[in-house]
């Protein structure tokens, strides 16, 4: 164990979201101060403590702070269903969860936990809180979502129908395949379309259905990303998340530690470091690590998008990443606060893991304002087993590297479970 831990790390004494803890109050209250934003990361997707957590950490900010939104690395034009539905709407719960939340994170029941109990808040509370995704549609491979929802909300034009059926792509990794076998007269028809509707979209006094075309706008611009500067899905997620900000008072939001973070990734600002410039101290930045633990690892087959090889494993912590130094701390699950830890706990610390391999950071602090460390986690029940399944069900021969392989390298860097 680190000497004069107390100094700057303090336990979670419970992760059950729903569990009353003064202690735990208090420091999220410490951890938080007076920002308008949080965003709190994940080393991880669909590992069952960081659901938890973050829930946890929601309601009581909740309750306690007056926080009114949720945030969370999701279809933007999807979500709309969701925060429908958290304000009384239609429908069950799992098929809300299962179409309006995407990269299938809705398809587990922490998430629908989640969203059942906004539902209740909302319906009990004159305090409401609302629901956003700040994503591209369809996972990133799909523009169809985001298609139908401006079509929904405007005027039609002829055409309509036929941009709608180009743009519906399917599930993420059929989409992925569907797009780069479209032939080239159809691909200049879909992307021709989808600028078109961009510019419908904003010549509209609807700013639901502008942001919906801009997200269409990131999309295709992702397609071929240049080679230096932010990516265009996270330039488009501060983008939502500062137009969030327009109408809710504090917000959590929710994405994998690579998005969040302040410092850029292997030379490209992320999405905290953009929102960072305008929001300042306005933004808390808290990564969550984990020590041991499975681990899902990716192995490409070919150029052809998410064809991969999908593996489970046990976690082994290198001596160069920063969870083995914050494993020795000492409880189950602790709050470190990075601005207050000896910079002898950063000593030989080159990144954070992520997907079997190290996200480098130079300056930890810089980078995060505090970690929440959890020593040992559990994978969400099912999560792995959907997962596999859905990329050997588009496995097959290599089609060559195309423009939606840029795009799926980038998402399975920092999205893939």
């Amino acid at each position: 164990m680190i000497p004069d831990v107390g100094a700057f790390a303090r336990p979670i004494r419970r992760i059950d979201p729903d569990a009353v803890d003064p202690d735990d109050v208090e420091t999220v209250r410490d951890l938080v101060g007076d920002a308008r934003v949080v965003a709190v990361g994940e080393g991880a997707h669909n590992i069952t403590e960081f659901y938890e957590l973050k829930h946890r950490l929601f309601r009581i900010l909740v309750r306690e702070l007056g926080f009114t939104g949720f945030v969370m690395e999701s279809g933007f034009a999807e979500g709309l269903a969701v925060d429908e539905w958290i304000h009384g709407g239609p429908g069950r719960v799992e098929a809300i969860a299962r179409d309006g939340i995407t990269y299938r994170f809705g398809e587990c029941e922490p998430v629908r936990r989640q969203l059942r109990w906004m539902r209740r808040w909302n319906s009990a509370s004159s305090a409401k809180v609302a629901f956003y995704g700040m994503d591209l549609p369809g996972s990133s491979t799909s523009p169809g979502p985001a298609v139908r929802a401006c079509l929904d909300r405007m005027p039609g034009l002829p055409g309509d129908e036929e941009l709608l059926r180009l743009s519906d792509l399917g599930g993420r990794t059929e989409a992925a395949v569907r797009f780069e076998a479209m032939p080239g007269a159809a691909r200049a028809r879909l992307l021709e379309g989808l600028r078109g509707l961009g510019e419908r979209a904003r010549s509209l006094d609807d700013e639901v259905v502008r942001r919906c075309a801009d997200s269409l706008r990131a999309f295709v611009e992702e397609l071929d990303a240049p080679p230096a500067g932010p990516f265009p899905r996270d330039v488009f997620m501060a983008e939502t998340v500062s137009w969030i900000l327009r109408r809710e008072r504090r917000i959590v939001v929710s994405a994998h530690n690579a998005h969040v973070r302040r410092s850029p990734l292997l030379g490209r600002p992320m999405m905290g470091g953009l929102l960072a410039t305008s929001l300042g101290a306005d933004l808390a930045v808290i990564g969550m690590t984990y020590g041991s633990g499975p681990e899902v690892r990716f192995t490409q087959r070919s150029p052809r998008p998410f064809d991969c090889d999908v593996s489970l494993g046990t976690r082994r912590l290198p001596p160069n990443c920063i969870e083995a130094r914050l494993d020795r701390i000492g409880p189950p699950v602790a709050v470190v606060d990075l601005h207050r830890a000896p910079s002898g706990l950063f000593d030989g610390a080159d990144g954070t893991l992520a997907n079997g391999g190290l996200d480098p950071v130079d300056d930890f602090p810089a980078a995060y304002d505090a970690f929440i460390h959890v020593r040992r986690v559990t994978r969400v029940p099912g999560a792995f087993e959907r997962l596999r399944a859905e990329f050997d069900a588009t496995a097959g021969p290599d089609t060559g590297a195309g423009p939606g392989a840029k795009q799926s390298a980038h998402h399975e860097e920092t999205e893939a479970p």
